[in-house]
């Protein structure tokens, strides 16, 4: 592509300037470095938390207690590869109410991550492993359950060099709860 500038000068003189210019391999070269900066950044070690609504609903027969309440997260994983990684995590569910009953359920989670090979934004889905702990009390009787159970979910997020953000869901599979899972919003960062 060829440019033409025209500067008059003084009356009747006008400057003329050629310059040539190709714009796709320049163009095309800065967004091949573009992406290869994202998914540099993506890649490596990273240490997250997020924080968002839990929902907790005990089987009726077990425990009549249910909430949706303040929940949070706390991960640290490893992504090897663009479209996988590995993390831990440590969920604590908050308490959820039945009038004098309550119950506090948390646990420590191994999730394998897949993404989809898309640019700037990560989609993704996890499953693994959980294994939680509930304690229930009521003003006559409490218990103390453990387990391990299936976890799985969907995210989204997106980052800026080593700093990234999440939104997730995650359900899990819990035996004594008719539902369990967590919304949540959550900072990750990445070293390299």
């Amino acid at each position: 592509m060829e440019l033409t500038a025209r500067w008059p000068i003084k009356q009747q003189t006008t400057l003329e300037v050629h310059m040539s210019y190709k714009p796709a391999p320049a163009l095309l070269a800065i967004a091949l470095l573009g992406v290869a900066g994202l998914c540099h950044a993506d890649n490596g070690f990273y240490i997250g938390g997020s924080l968002g609504d839990s929902i907790q609903q005990f089987d009726d027969s077990t425990f009549d207690v249910h909430s949706t309440t303040t929940g949070y997260k706390f991960a640290a994983g490893w992504r090897p590869l663009s479209v996988f990684a590995t993390e831990l995590d440590y969920t604590n569910f908050g308490r959820a109410y039945g009038g004098f009953d309550y119950a506090d359920t948390d646990g420590v989670g191994l999730f394998a991550l897949g993404f989809l090979p898309i640019p700037v934004v990560d989609l993704y889905g996890k499953l693994g492993v959980v294994d939680w702990r509930t304690d229930a009390q009521s003003p006559f009787l409490g218990f103390h359950r453990t387990g391990t159970d299936l976890g799985y979910g969907l995210g989204a997020g997106t980052s800026w060099g080593s700093i990234g953000a999440r939104v997730e869901y995650e359900r899990y599979e819990v035996q004594h709860a008719n539902d369990m899972g967590l919304a949540s919003v959550g900072l990750v960062w990445t070293f390299f």
